[in-house]
């Protein structure tokens, strides 16, 4: 298995918003459009958590937002992403638990990142897909993606 082939760009956005919502846990999803070529969108989600710095929960409102209007767009969820704040950037017991509860699959073909940030930057990544009944994962390497110009 290997992760996601995600364009430069998207890790870049991804990373950006992650460490921005440190000391806090920070999510979000990536979205592609059509065809091979079909443009690709990050969107970072408020974490609605009780316990962000332990955990994340997407807001209900924004997320039905963000499938409405992946709907309209003719986009595909591909990947869900989240910050573990001063930990390993691995798939947890609880991340398990949300993502298939009982062993039920939520999102059956959507990749999971798991971006381990430690005082503010990312430190290490990880990707986990759903295979043969149980999450499988990989590390996700972090080219260092900080740019002369905003994002």
């Amino acid at each position: 298995m290997r992760g996601p082939a995600f364009p430069p760009e998207v890790l870049a956005r991804m990373l950006h918003h992650l460490e921005a919502a440190w000391p806090f846990e920070g999510c979000g999803v990536i979205l592609k459009g059509e065809g091979e070529d079909g443009p690709w969108r990050v969107v970072p989600l408020p974490n609605a958590s009780p316990t962000p710095r332990i955990a994340y929960a997407f807001a209900p409102d924004a997320w039905l937002q963000v499938c409405l209007e992946a709907e309209a767009r003719r986009e595909i969820l591909v990947s869900v992403f989240h910050s573990h704040i001063e930990t390993a950037a691995t798939f947890s017991a609880e991340d398990r638990r949300q993502a298939a509860p009982g062993g039920i699959l939520l999102l059956p073909g959507v990749s999971y990142e798991v971006i381990s940030i430690h005082g503010g930057r990312a430190a290490s990544a990880s990707s986990s897909q759903w295979m043969d009944g149980d999450f499988q994962g990989v590390p996700l390497p972090l080219p260092d993606f900080r740019f002369e110009k905003p994002l």
